[in-house]
């Protein structure tokens, strides 16, 4: 299997630390007295400086999500020099959603025109986009596809994004969402070169999905535990869920022996924050010369994280025909996940 095009869309508003305190401060102000509301705002810059989030793109007024997807997946079909009608799967990888039922990639199959494919969703909070390409993987290789889409729209923030802080101690469990910038991204897959051209590892632990959670209205239903956080609100227990994720993730890497195993000309991680990130290579000991980061000027993306980090490489020059790639995943869930290939 070979990656034959990857294109990602942005929104057009660009959204800095700043603007956003403020948006917080103007809607939390009825919980707080004067000093208190200056502890909140100086509890926010510490905590983007920590994280490394600078800048994150949202949608505009009148900017639609369906818009952004369907502009990567023209664009990534344009690039592959391939006929809407040659796309024989499509799936849908992401958390951004406009309802459960049907799959969204029912949208995005009529919208593209991708009249010879078939499609389902993939949802595996931000590693969908790798789950996506390791079933496109085994499609590919066992040749029931040829040329394969991954598309995902991940447009998150005013939806479960909860800006009305009333403590200090509800900014810890809502913070991360603050992170959070938008993109959309589509990948082409094709069968070509090798099978099993592209190494990827997943583990799962199951038992910490509770860490980080955007339940539905009804969560009480599948929890023995009250469910946790507002209902369509994104919650996260930072501390615990980074600390045991970037552990599990470093043993995984080690565990697999990728790094010993090729000599990588790139290694891009999940972008959950430049400390993450600096955190994971350093215990790693990657050369810094080869990752390449990019929380600082489009946040987290959740699923998108990964292909926007490629398509932003390979358009900046970092990322070329012949490079061995390194991916590294650490999702809610938990899970981790380590991709090898040669794009």
């Amino acid at each position: 299997m070979r990656i034959s095009s990857i294109a990602h869309a942005l929104p057009s508003r660009r959204v800095t630390n700043q603007e956003l305190i403020e948006a917080v401060i103007e809607r939390s102000r009825i919980y707080f007295e004067q000093q208190d509301l200056r502890l909140l705002e100086t509890s926010l810059r510490r905590s983007f400086r920590v994280a490394g989030t600078e800048i994150r793109f949202l949608r505009a007024n009148g900017e639609k999500a369906i818009d952004l997807g369907l502009r990567a997946g023209r664009d990534a079909l344009c690039s592959a020099s391939l006929d809407p009608a040659q796309v024989d799967l499509l799936i849908y990888a992401g958390v951004g959603r406009g309802w459960i039922e049907p799959a969204m990639a029912n949208l995005f199959q009529s919208e593209l025109r991708l009249h010879g494919a078939t499609c389902f969703d993939v949802l595996d909070a931000c590693a969908s986009w790798l789950r996506g390409l390791f079933i496109a993987q085994s499609f590919i290789d066992s040749g029931i596809y040829k040329k394969v889409m991954v598309l995902n729209c991940e447009c998150n923030f005013k939806e479960y994004a909860n800006l009305e802080i009333k403590s200090i101690d509800e900014l810890r469990t809502s913070f991360s969402a603050f992170t959070i910038g938008e993109a959309a991204t589509a990948t082409i897959l094709s069968a070509e070169g090798p099978q099993n051209s592209i190494y990827i590892s997943f583990k799962t632990w199951g038992e910490k999905h509770d860490l980080c959670k955007i339940p539905l209205p009804h969560v009480t239903e599948f929890s023995t535990n009250g469910g946790g956080s507002a209902p369509m609100h994104f919650f996260t227990a930072p501390t615990e869920l980074l600390s045991f994720t970037i552990h599990k993730l470093v043993s995984h890497v080690r565990e697999v022996n990728i790094l010993s195993r090729y000599e990588h000309d790139i290694v891009i991680g999940h972008t959950v924050s430049t400390a993450v990130s600096s955190a994971v290579a350093s215990q790693l000991e990657i050369d810094a010369s080869r990752l390449f980061e990019t929380h600082n000027r489009f946040g987290n993306t959740v699923s998108a994280s990964l292909p926007l980090a490629l398509s932003v490489a390979e358009m900046e020059g970092r990322l070329r025909r012949g490079m061995r790639v390194l991916l590294l995943m650490g999702s809610a869930g938990v899970s981790t996940a380590v991709c090898s290939f040669v794009y």
